[in-house]
């Protein structure tokens, strides 16, 4: 449901002929759009990982703090990341912020984390903080799209209530609940010692007992070569889709920079299906034929489904009327949708 969420969004805001800020959704409810808020710069709240003090630098290297707003705190997403020790990147295209997957790294592995955006600091650095605590003015971001690994993060409060990312001095804050649901830790507000405490302290952790050698992991490599084949085109997949999805808010030069790679996307695609289509089989097993077939269907959905993606971007270039692709649209999408699932489940394990 989460992956559905974006082609919802994605249509909303690509063929809704509302001019006006604000639009509704299938509901009928007008949907949120940005708004300047006031909120609380906290450098006194201390913030620790495991028991170990934690301080955030944005990617000038500046010190920064959690901040509150209405009851919730909130910290940095590339300190959220660092934490996570995870990759991080923003698209300014499509107002999206990736975290672990990224248009630029689809293999978590081999992508750069910014491990200086969140600093282990002894007990007792930085205790005089030469900023006050204030009430400083920001704004909300509902138009900011939060993805871990492809799929859609929906950030919300202590009761359940959607709650939006917050933009302040150009670094980008998320909720600690959305935190603690991505990283799986607890995560624990104390406003009477202006703590926040994640993960086990250090004092209540238990002793590392002493483990023997871990066996040697044997890998298929024709399991991880259908598994890099799946990931490639999903990673292409959410790329095109981000990239156009706020097409309709784009200046006429964004949308030209978003042709040109649009076309570019759909090259790329174009190699992959042969790519999945020239995979020789003949040493398969008949389970493994199988999801070859399903990869070389999942990959030539979506070059038809980014080759529609590649003609919305020319014609909003062009400044032309795009709305009658919108049914081509729609099919595309979930048929592309329908043939990634199948090719993922398929997969076979990477381990043996």
């Amino acid at each position: 449901m989460k992956r559905l969420a974006i082609f919802i969004t994605a249509i909303s805001l690509l063929f809704s002929t509302c001019t006006t800020a604000s639009y509704a959704d299938a509901s009928g409810s007008a949907v949120p759009v940005p708004k300047k808020i006031m909120f609380y710069l906290k450098p006194d709240i201390t913030v620790e990982m495991d028991g170990v003090r934690q301080i955030f630098k944005d990617a000038n290297g500046h010190i920064v703090y959690p901040v509150i707003y209405n009851g919730s705190a909130y910290l940095p997403v590339r300190a959220v990341s660092a934490l996570m020790n995870k990759p991080v990147e923003w698209s300014n295209h499509s107002k999206t912020i990736y975290i672990g997957k990224t248009l630029s790294y689809p293999y978590k592995n081999t992508a750069p984390i910014p491990t200086d955006a969140a600093i282990s600091a002894a007990d007792g650095t930085y205790s005089s903080w030469s900023v006050e605590s204030e009430l400083v003015i920001g704004y909300s971001k509902p138009d900011i799209l939060i993805m871990y690994d492809y799929l859609i993060i929906t950030c919300k409060d202590e009761n359940g209530g959607t709650i939006y990312p917050i933009n302040y001095n150009d670094s980008i804050y998320l909720p600690i609940n959305t935190l603690s649901n991505l990283i799986r830790e607890p995560i624990v507000w104390d406003g009477e010692t202006k703590k926040i405490s994640i993960g086990d302290s250090e004092e209540d952790s238990p002793e590392e007992e002493p483990t023997e050698e871990e066996p040697v992991i044997e890998f298929d490599a024709t399991a991880v070569m259908f598994k890099e084949l799946y990931e490639k085109e999903e990673a292409l997949y959410y790329e095109a889709t981000a990239k156009i999805t706020h097409i309709k808010d784009s200046t006429a030069e964004e949308r030209q920079v978003i042709a040109t790679s649009a076309s570019e996307n759909y090259l790329k695609a174009q190699q992959m299906t042969m790519e999945a289509k020239s995979i020789n089989q003949s040493p398969f097993t008949e389970e493994e034929k199988a999801v070859c077939e399903k990869l070389s269907s999942f990959a030539e959905s979506n070059e038809y489904y980014i080759l529609i993606l590649e003609n919305i971007a020319h014609l909003a270039a062009d400044g032309s009327d795009y709305s009658m692709l919108a049914d081509t649209f729609l099919y595309f999408a979930m048929d592309a949708q329908t043939k990634m699932a199948a090719a993922r489940e398929a997969l076979p394990p990477t381990e043996r």
